[in-house]
């Protein structure tokens, strides 16, 4: 018995010291944490926050001056602005994690439509409320953000913008867009030269909020990958595709089916998350064990992009036509792919402890 238990400690010692030894010479994060915050995260709030400024504009027009020509720009700055934020969505570290930013900007998923029947009753009932930002900031956040505008400017109704006799509605709509500049704004702040937040996230180090290793880091950066694309397969496609049974689909599930921006803002999220991958240079670290991985991991996101991209039709077109419901089944699975090249041999050519858990943080 002895001998066994002396041979699996010289087994375990033996595997603690081979993956030290990788971890020890796989290349400092440092530099991957730098261009992830300069290349990434700042360029991709900054767009944000010009979409949501360039909608406010709009929608200012719109109000002052209602037509069904500025009712459609208000509506392009609209699907203009899913598509930034839907780029960054996946990025939970940060401010956009405190004071309910996230769900201020986008409350989803809303399984019994809470965000559409408190706009519905605000503006029946001309809310005074909801026409400011300083009083809409502090309503209920599935009244504050991109699925609360959506339904003004798409939902039942919203056609009586392009006339005078929907002011109250318009002004729910401008104070909308001005509640999203203000927190992307917030989220800009935030991530500033010399702040808090900042020097943590450049610096891994044992009295670290965020990470105390190289180690820890990675395990962050890569679970904002794979946590996103989970998230998109299932809190996204799988909101509305029933894989196995097609009576059981579900279009008016789908996160912005009203404006037709399902697929798009989909596309946007794999974007993002490839964006992400590829800006940070975050690859460097298995280029030592698995030279060829990180081309790999980006041509199966290409091929998920693609296929998105080849899905622009409304939620209940596609569910409806065996060929293109066929394509949203096989981009769960590309998708699913993505996640196993990152969760398992992009984690281990990484140094990262096989079996390790990004869902629960072990």
């Amino acid at each position: 018995m002895n001998r066994i238990l002396i041979c699996l400690v010289a087994l375990i010692v033996a595997a603690s010291g081979a993956r030290s030894e990788q971890e020890a010479a796989l290349p400092p994060i440092g530099p991957v944490l730098e261009r992830m915050l300069v290349s990434y995260i700042r360029p991709g709030y900054d767009e944000v926050n010009i979409a949501a400024s360039d909608l406010e504009t709009s929608l200012a027009e719109l109000c002052a001056t209602p037509s069904g020509e500025h009712l459609e720009a208000a509506r392009s700055g609209f699907r203009a602005t899913v598509d930034r934020w839907s780029r960054m969505e996946w990025l939970r570290i940060g401010p956009v994690m405190s004071e309910n930013r996230l769900e201020r900007i986008l409350f989803f998923p809303d399984r019994k439509g809470t965000g559409r029947k408190q706009v519905q009753a605000a503006i029946a009932s001309r809310n005074e409320s909801v026409i400011k930002v300083e009083t809409l900031s502090s309503q209920s956040v599935a009244m504050q953000g991109l699925g609360a505008l959506e339904f003004i400017l798409f939902g039942s109704g919203s056609d009586q913008l392009a006339g005078a006799e929907a002011s109250h509605r318009c002004a729910f709509a401008r104070a909308a867009a001005g509640n999203l500049v203000n927190l992307s704004r917030e989220l800009i702040d935030g991530w500033r030269d010399g702040g808090e937040l900042t020097a943590a996230f450049l610096a891994p180090a044992a009295s670290n909020p965020l990470f105390r290793t190289d180690a820890e880091a990675l395990n962050l950066l890569l679970g904002q990958m794979i946590h996103g694309l989970e998230a998109i397969r299932d809190t996204r496609i799988n909101a509305f595709l029933d894989r196995e049974d097609a009576n059981r689909d579900r279009p008016k599930s789908a996160l912005f089916w009203r404006s037709g921006m399902t697929m798009a803002s989909i596309r946007a999220n794999l974007d993002g998350l490839e964006a992400m991958f590829n800006l940070s240079g975050i690859e460097i670290v298995s280029q030592q064990s698995a030279p060829r991985l990180a081309d790999t991991i980006r041509f199966e996101f290409d091929q998920a992009v693609r296929t998105a991209s080849s899905l622009d039709a409304p939620v209940a077109a596609l569910l409806g036509e065996p060929q293109t419901r066929d394509k949203l089944v096989y981009l769960d699975y590309a998708i699913r792919i993505i996640i196993d090249r990152l969760d398992q041999e992009f984690a281990q050519a990484g140094g990262l402890a096989v079996g390790f858990s990004f869902g629960d943080g072990d």
